[in-house]
């Protein structure tokens, strides 16, 4: 049995062939643009929330309602912190509620080409094109009309992590500024972990970057102001009826609220396996310098446990690394991984024509990374022979004691 990149590439050869796997894997993200365009709705929604919030604060309103009405927009809720809103208020006194949308479009389509550009374009010979575009099967559609500020603060990180053997400090102060406005981007700090450096080195710049960005997230949190418990109560509430495709939305099929000590604690051993396994994976599969950079940002958008549809293009080039890295823990390993990842993505479409409602293809699409992530990580200690001396070890290390 042929293994699915090979299958893929036998069907591709031709200009036909090439035409109709690219309408197919495209068909749920434009499918979806086009529908909404032909409705003519209302673009931009979650960029209206940043403006509209920003704007009912400026007047000395509160911004933390379900429904924030503002003049000329379709405002979804503002779920940050006061102090993003002040911090964006010269924006909107500068340009205006409506002119402020035509000046974001300016910042957002740039971060947007920059997220495209990495996702199915720059050059990454284990990273193969068409396991790349596969990929966007499971993003929705109504994430490239939505506008969100977490398409600007990606496209910025990821280009201060593709220089980073350069410089950190540039990685550093963008998710440091990310996590600002959305304290979850503190997971970005997972590709220092990762980057070809000396492990003390990694640590430390690891180590002192997450506690500068808690510290952070804690002033922010406890410095709110009077509107700070209208603020944490609608976040929860948001949270709990939007957990995005992450980790959130598995303890939330379960009934677990997000800051249940339950789901934290659960949320801890989570983002240790997960974590534990990119690392393996990024000294035991022999990965280059610009490898680990692609590991570690897709690792770092997995271990987000509110990972959301616009952050999910940054996750192309790394799945599609995991499934090469396959072929060096045999033939079997390789058509069993490479598979499983095709039929998750092949399924993605199916259920999207289909539009089955219990079926939310992104955050099973999420899970299987997860798994394969973990998968990938045991063979590898496997043929490293980790596990086995790690056994050995064990009993020797007693008796000697």
């Amino acid at each position: 049995m042929k293994d699915a990149l090979a299958f893929i590439e036998s069907r591709t050869r031709t200009w036909k062939g090439q035409t109709l796997f690219h309408l197919i894997f495209l068909f749920p993200i434009l499918g979806a643009v086009v529908s909404k365009l032909a409705r003519h709705r209302h673009l931009l929604n979650d960029y209206d929330a940043l403006a509209c919030g920003t704007w009912l604060l400026a007047h000395g309103t509160s911004p933390y309602v379900r429904h924030p009405v503002c003049p000329g927009l379709d405002a979804a809720a503002f779920v940050y912190a006061p102090q993003v809103g002040l911090a964006f208020r010269p924006f909107i006194d500068a340009f205006g509620l409506e002119g402020s949308r035509w000046v974001w479009l300016v910042v957002l389509v740039p971060a947007m080409g920059i997220l495209m550009w990495y996702a199915l374009f720059k050059a990454m010979p284990r990273a193969p094109y068409p396991l790349r575009l596969m990929s966007l099967a499971a993003i929705a559609g109504s994430m490239v009309t939505c506008g969100n500020a977490g398409f600007v603060l990606n496209g910025l990180i990821v280009l201060c992590a593709l220089n980073l053997k350069r410089a950190r400090y540039p990685f550093i102060i963008a998710v440091l500024l990310a996590a600002f406005i959305k304290p979850v981007m503190l997971t970005w700090l997972f590709v220092l972990l990762v980057d070809d450096r000396p492990w003390r080195s990694r640590i430390v710049a690891t180590g002192v970057s997450a506690v500068a960005g808690l510290a952070s997230v804690g002033l922010i949190m406890t410095t709110a102001g009077p509107l700070r418990p209208q603020w944490h109560a609608l976040l929860g509430a948001i949270l709990q009826e939007q957990p995005g495709v992450g980790f959130f939305s598995y303890s939330n099929l379960i009934g677990l609220a997000p800051a249940s000590p339950v789901t934290l604690a659960l949320l801890a051993l989570f983002m240790v396996v997960l974590g534990l396994s990119g690392l393996v994976l990024a000294e035991g599969a022999g990965l280059s310098q610009d490898e680990r950079i692609i590991l570690g940002i897709g690792m770092a958008q997995l271990l987000n446990p509110r990972l959301m549809d616009y952050d999910m293009l940054t996750l192309a080039p790394f799945v599609a690394l995991l499934v090469v890295l396959a072929k060096d823990c045999g033939p079997k390993a390789f058509m069993w991984l490479s598979w499983v990842f095709a039929g998750t993505l092949t399924g993605c479409v199916v259920t999207n024509i289909i539009e089955l409602p219990v079926l939310h293809r992104a955050p099973v699409t999420v899970f299987v990374y997860c798994a394969m992530t973990v998968a990938l990580a045991v063979l590898t200690m496997r043929r490293r022979q980790w596990l086995s001396t790690a056994v050995c070890a064990g009993p020797s290390s007693r008796a000697a004691s």
